[in-house]
């Protein structure tokens, strides 16, 4: 008595959706690693955040040593002024990109794409170099590398957990998706 309203039909439903995509590139992650890359991405972001902090801290406190000299009547060495400002646009150009990742890492939550994740290990690595070469308190230093050292380490859990053993999986993982984005 229900067969009447079921279609009849020879031809078999495969390609009932055929935008939906079902490589290993569109597959949606489960909730562990949504979790961990939501946590990845906060990090990134208070890491960020952080940094750009300490840079505006240190700045009014080098624009207060500069104007003490002034007020001295000394004159302030070049190579002192030259470094400080490089340090400042350093530490603001790490600031920016971990801002810039952590959205990245929380925009891209549903996705199964390693470039986020490459960025993240990067931008670490990097935090870790200019926090020990320039931060004096050894405290802050060693507190600021070894979070930045558990990211790294949480990361790569994740991109393994993902199925990318080498950096050759995500180099062949980022080429697929560049050519499956232009097809």
């Amino acid at each position: 008595m229900g067969n009447e309203l079921q279609p009849q039909t020879t031809e078999s439903d495969s390609g009932a959706l055929p935008d939906v995509q079902t490589s290993a590139m569109h597959a949606v992650p489960d909730g562990a690693t949504r979790f961990r890359r939501y946590c990845l991405g906060f990090f990134d972001l208070m890491s960020a955040l952080l940094t750009a902090w300490i840079t505006v801290v240190n700045t009014v406190e080098i624009n207060g040593q500069f104007l003490d000299y002034q007020a001295a009547g000394t004159h302030v060495p070049a190579g002192w002024i030259a470094t400080v400002v490089a340090v400042i646009v350093g530490f603001s150009v790490v600031s920016a990109a971990g801002l810039l990742i952590g959205i990245w890492n929380l925009s891209g939550l549903r996705a199964m794409s390693p470039a986020p994740l490459v960025a993240a290990i990067v931008y670490s690595s990097i935090s870790i170099v200019m926090t020990a070469v320039f931060l004096n308190e050894f405290g802050a230093m060693l507190t600021l590398a070894l979070l930045h050292a558990l990211v790294i380490f949480m990361t790569i859990r994740i991109l393994r957990h993902e199925g990318i053993k080498s950096l050759k999986d995500v180099r062949w993982r980022l080429k697929n998706q560049d050519t499956h984005r232009l097809s």
